[in-house]
């Protein structure tokens, strides 16, 4: 899932044209969009989508249907950002707690902890285990 302010440079076969599986939202002025925009590629949005959309598409209703009225009206937000990375071994004792509450074999453990890992902790997290 990617998201831009204007439509990104697509060719097919050496013909430039608009991606074909793009979707369009329209905002009333720039501001709006960019605003939406890093929305739309934020890691909230992500779980959002993994929690109520099909993990695949990215529907025109489930890109709408993100509340987010607060931004578009011009309210001034300050939040703590934080590093999921680094609660990663806390999270991971939390996992063994609940699979061995629910009685999950190891290998399913191993699929939880593991699921998506790459994305959720990002891309050094990859580089740590090599």
């Amino acid at each position: 899932m990617k998201a831009t302010v204007g439509v990104p440079y697509y060719a097919k076969n050496g013909k430039v044209g608009a991606p074909a599986h793009g979707r369009y939202l329209y905002f009333r002025d720039a501001e709006a969009a960019h605003i939406v925009c890093a929305v739309l590629n934020s890691s909230l949005l992500y779980s959002y989508f993994i929690a109520y959309g099909d993990c695949f598409h990215l529907s025109d209703t489930l890109a709408t249907s993100f509340p987010l009225a607060s931004f578009i009206n011009g309210d001034k937000i300050f939040y703590d950002e934080l590093n999921v990375s680094e609660s990663k071994p806390i999270l991971d004792e939390t996992d063994r707690a609940l699979a061995t509450h629910y009685g999950f074999t190891e290998e399913k453990l191993d699929f939880i902890i593991n699921y998506d890992i790459k994305y959720r902790m990002g891309r050094d997290a990859e580089l740590d285990d090599e």
